[in-house]
């Protein structure tokens, strides 16, 4: 007998699977940078993200391929895919060797916030009450989130310094906020999802590779160190969160599918805190307690957006 699930059923299955994917990319970044190095993280998670969606392309869409883009949607995902696969992850990955997953997570979660700013400036939406409450919701979890990185990190550290500190994730999720404008614009122009994620993964690559050339950072990878099969599977993880995130809005409705993507920065401080070794993840009920407050914020900005 074949269970046959409901389209709700499995929105929600997908969203969880997303909320799962993405938490994994932030856990395996953090074992992975214990030894290894930024640069190699976001080239490994790039490189899987391309080799991953590139057969997923041909197994689902029928050529002609050219016909599947434009040239408003290329240069719309190319954007998109610099803004949220090289800049983010760089300033990301450099948080979470910094600072570490669980604390990273909540700020990064704020790009629902950015998302909402740069949709009234560029798209001219107006934003609501409950835009408003999920702001706050947000600004309250970052500020509970700066001062518990104060207290654990860095005794003499003021909250003034630990906030220059969070910068990081800050950044991070600025340029995520502003991906999906981009994104937006791609799928307007008629390029489906997955040929627009390899454009966006395939000059993230290229852009990324270009840049360690220029200041003379390329190097060989080693293949068999720990720290490469994390990030590895940082770009698995990572990968499948996309796809099922996809196909999860595809499948159910936003208000369904948003709240159980949001859950990420709890399943990494939950997983931080069971499995991660103390050195790497100090999990307090500080930032625990900042994570639920940010996930309430950001879940609302998404309903409502």
């Amino acid at each position: 007998m074949i269970l046959e699930l409901s389209p709700p059923l499995l929105g929600v299955l997908l969203a969880g699977l997303a909320a799962v994917g993405f938490a994994g990319q932030f856990l395996c970044i953090r074992l992975g940078t214990d030894t290894g190095t930024v640069s190699d993280a976001v080239l490994v998670v790039l490189l899987s993200n391309v080799l991953l969606i590139f057969p997923a392309v041909f197994i689902f869409h029928a050529p002609p391929y050219s016909a599947l883009f434009t040239s408003v949607s290329v240069a719309s995902f190319a954007a998109a895919g610099f803004a949220g696969m090289v800049v983010a992850r760089v300033l990301m990955f450099t948080s979470i060797k910094r600072l570490g997953a669980n604390i990273t997570s909540p700020v990064i979660a704020s790009n629902a916030l950015f998302a909402t700013v740069f949709a009234v400036v560029f798209l001219g939406e107006r934003p609501t009450v409950g835009h408003y409450i999920g702001i706050v919701l947000i600004v309250v979890g970052i500020a509970v989130v700066s001062w518990e990185t104060a207290a654990v990190k860095n005794t003499d550290q003021s909250i003034r310094q630990t906030g220059a500190t969070l910068l990081l994730p800050v950044a991070a999720a600025v340029a995520i906020g502003v991906e999906p404008i981009f994104v937006s614009t791609g799928l307007a122009a008629g390029t489906p999802v997955l040929p627009g994620l390899f454009v966006m993964a395939g000059s993230a690559t290229i852009s990324y590779v270009l840049y360690l050339v220029w200041i003379d950072s390329l190097h060989r990878i080693p293949i068999r160190s720990s720290a490469t099969a994390w990030y590895i599977a940082g770009g698995v993880s990572t990968t499948v969160g996309f796809a099922a995130y996809f196909a999860a809005l595809e499948i159910g409705s936003v208000a369904l599918v948003m709240p159980l993507l949001q859950l990420t920065p709890l399943i990494v401080v939950g997983v931080s805190w069971l499995f991660l070794p103390q050195r790497l993840e100090r999990v307090t009920w500080r930032v625990t307690a900042a994570a639920v407050v940010v996930v309430i914020g950001a879940t609302i900005v998404s309903i409502v957006g």
